[in-house]
């Protein structure tokens, strides 16, 4: 009985020893095969490829260089403010400057204009006194009164 089963141990291991020779006849066969291989790298159509995407990336480029160019001349030649309210906004400058410098002018002047009315009212007044006095001489000699006994009061303090 244990010759039987040696038997069919050794049988199977006769088969895979046999699978096993077969396989690596198989194996140096084709490790023949791929050293009489030889691959050629062609890198043709990879350099094409990339030529034509520098080419189109130069296309890119020079449309955006072009772009920034026209913004740029666009943004120097625009005006936050039109002309014509530009014009309207100097001109209400200068018209209150001027303004401004006249009524200063009078201002410096209004001590003239002061005086001048004092003396024109003074001249006024004494026309004025003159006549009455002419047509009232009682009055005339009560005043010269009073102005006798006004200058003899000494002034208080």
């Amino acid at each position: 009985m244990g010759y039987k089963k040696l038997d069919e141990v050794m049988e199977l291991l006769t088969d895979e020893l046999d699978g096993f020779n077969k396989s690596i006849d198989r194996l140096e066969r084709l490790t023949q095969n791929m050293d009489n291989i030889k691959v050629i790298p062609v890198t043709s159509e990879i350099e094409r490829l990339l030529q034509e995407h520098l080419h189109s990336e130069k296309v890119n480029t020079e449309r955006l260089q072009k772009s920034v160019q026209d913004i740029s001349s666009q943004i120097s030649k625009a005006r936050l403010v039109p002309k014509a309210q530009l014009w309207i906004h100097y001109s209400i400058w200068f018209i209150s400057l001027v303004i401004i410098g006249y009524l200063s002018l009078q201002f410096s002047r209004i001590g003239e204009v002061q005086e001048r009315a004092f003396t024109e009212g003074e001249q006024e007044v004494i026309s004025n006194l003159r006549g009455y006095f002419d047509q009232n001489p009682g009055h005339y000699e009560s005043y010269r009164n009073w102005l006798t006994k006004k200058d003899s009061v000494p002034k208080r303090k």
